[in-house]
């Protein structure tokens, strides 16, 4: 069995705790580090470990095994140089996923310069998923909704080639797909499947599932 999502949350002010307390409910190993005891007491049963702790620090990053984990989200409950060593060290440490908060574009680009996956304005981004849930009020219950999903572009794999839809067995898996596009096109088309619609090498198809689901089908076909 695939172990749980490993994530490191660095900075517990308002945003990373609430951060901690969603990824608590969706069955993650959360690692939580921060400078306050009383930060850290607030959250800590909601956390596989939490540390109080300079996380600026190489050596505690270390300690605490931030090597081993999935993904890294260091909040801007600090200075911002502090953020950016954070950051830093992490990608050195060879962290694949950081998420890093920024307060705007100048901070942005230069934690995405120093190692940051993806630098998010939150400000923005919220201001933005209002904007829809103004606009149209049961939008915003479609985007609460699929926080638990993805969607992912999936390139056919021999053994799909040449299916009809209903025997490549995706609903076995709890995947559905959306369309296809082909993969040759600089300015890929969105097309919907007819009944017909066989899967081509040269189509990437538009799959949706919850995460758990997307583990389990490309263990299998990543064989």
């Amino acid at each position: 069995m695939k172990r749980p999502r490993r994530v490191l949350v660095i900075g517990l002010g308002r945003f990373g705790s609430a951060l901690v307390e969603e990824l608590w409910h969706t069955g993650c190993e959360i690692l939580a580090v921060d400078k306050s005891p009383e930060a850290i007491d607030a959250i800590k049963a909601r956390t596989s470990a939490a540390f109080v702790a300079d996380a600026t620090d190489p050596a505690v990053l270390e300690s605490i095994g931030a090597r081993d984990v999935d993904v890294a989200v260091v909040t801007a409950g600090e200075a911002f140089e502090g953020v950016v060593l954070c950051v830093s060290q992490l990608a050195q440490l060879g962290v694949k996923v950081i998420f890093a908060r920024a307060a705007n574009d100048r901070q942005a680009h230069v934690l995405e310069r120093v190692g940051a996956t993806r630098a998010v304005q939150v400000e923005n981004e919220m201001g933005r998923r209002l904007a829809v849930q103004v606009l149209n009020p049961v939008a915003g219950h479609i985007l609460d909704f699929a926080t638990h999903f993805r969607v992912v572009p999936w390139q056919p794999t021999p053994g799909f080639v040449g299916k009809a839809l209903s025997e490549a067995g995706f609903r076995s898996y709890e995947i559905n797909v959306i369309g296809w596009f082909s993969g040759d096109s600089t300015s890929p088309r969105l097309n919907f499947p007819s009944a017909d619609y066989r899967i081509e090498a040269a189509h990437t198809l538009l799959l949706v599932g919850q995460e758990e689901a997307f583990e389990r089908f490309l263990a299998r076909v990543d064989r």
